[in-house]
């Protein structure tokens, strides 16, 4: 018999069993601890490349990158064209358009690199594209300082050379790269989004999972391995104009469109007449149906 951690009298075994439970306690809370202040130094750093970028007005590219103002339909396209008819769609950058200059506006869906080396993933529905700015002759350092803090889903205006790389891009749509020379954020998305459209893109077979109160306990076999991302579906119907961007949803949308479009010219040729008729609902509508 020996004497335990409370003054108790408990036999070796027991003790031994005790001692083992106590410091495995202990490691779990160092674990945790551990974990909690790299994740806070994690969050502070990201904080700092998300901070507002200051241009400064003497950059020798202050004419070629910022945040564009409100346009407000102050300005009017020419006769007989539309506003975006001066920007290619980013499906059609292809290597036809080599050493070209083009002009697009897309949606960032990510930013990699550092220092004098950004990789942009640009995104315009399905389709996504790469662009590239190097620090040069002709790109200061601010520019690509201004680029990396772009935050995701920003709206942008990017004009650049067309260039084929030798290796295929992954994860890209298009098999081209844009080499950036000028760079407008025409509108700037918050700087940390509700929800990651890559991870409300992940596959989730157990439908519980997405129950945001649903938690499983942690298995032997799944410690230590890279967990999977799960947007919760009250944070998805909370943010439904980002979850309505991932390629997914956007699927389910356009296989419903090409349904109804089909189902309408089906029956028009045949001399039916498209009616709507009123809704007789027995509540109040919001709606102003009857």
């Amino acid at each position: 018999m020996v004497e335990g951690p409370d003054g108790q009298m408990m036999s070796k075994k027991a003790y031994k069993k005790l001692m083992k439970k106590l410091e495995k306690e202990k490691r779990k809370e160092e674990t945790k601890k551990r974990v909690e202040a790299e994740q806070a130094k994690s969050k502070k750093k990201e904080d700092e490349d998300l901070g507002e970028y200051v241009k400064d007005p003497n950059d020798p590219c202050a004419d070629k990158f910022g945040d564009l103002e409100l346009c407000r339909s102050t300005v009017l396209p020419e006769e007989g064209k539309s506003v975006y008819d001066k920007y290619k769609r980013v499906k059609n950058i292809t290597e036809e358009l080599k050493d070209q200059v083009v002009t697009i506006r897309a949606r960032v869906h990510r930013v990699t690199g550092k220092g004098g080396a950004i990789f942009i993933i640009l995104r315009e529905s399905f389709s996504t594209l790469q662009a590239c700015l190097f620090q040069n002759d002709g790109i200061s350092s601010g520019m690509c300082e201004y680029a990396r803090r772009i935050p995701k889903e920003s709206l942008v205006i990017i004009t650049g050379v067309v260039y084929v790389p030798e290796n295929p891009i992954k994860k890209c749509t298009q098999q081209v790269e844009i080499h950036i020379q000028e760079i407008w954020n025409h509108h700037k998305s918050v700087p940390r989004l509700p929800m990651n459209l890559d991870d409300a893109a992940n596959v989730v077979l157990n439908q519980k999972l997405e129950d945001e109160d649903h938690k499983e306990e942690e298995t032997k076999e799944e410690r230590g391995k890279k967990k999977t991302i799960i947007v919760g579906q009250n944070t998805r119907l909370n943010n439904r104009i980002l979850d309505l961007r991932v390629p997914a949803n956007q699927g389910i949308l356009r296989v419903g469109s090409g349904i109804c479009r089909y189902f309408r010219e089906f029956l028009l040729e045949r001399d039916f007449t498209e009616i709507h008729t009123p809704k007789l609902i027995g509540g109040t509508s919001e709606g102003g149906a009857e």
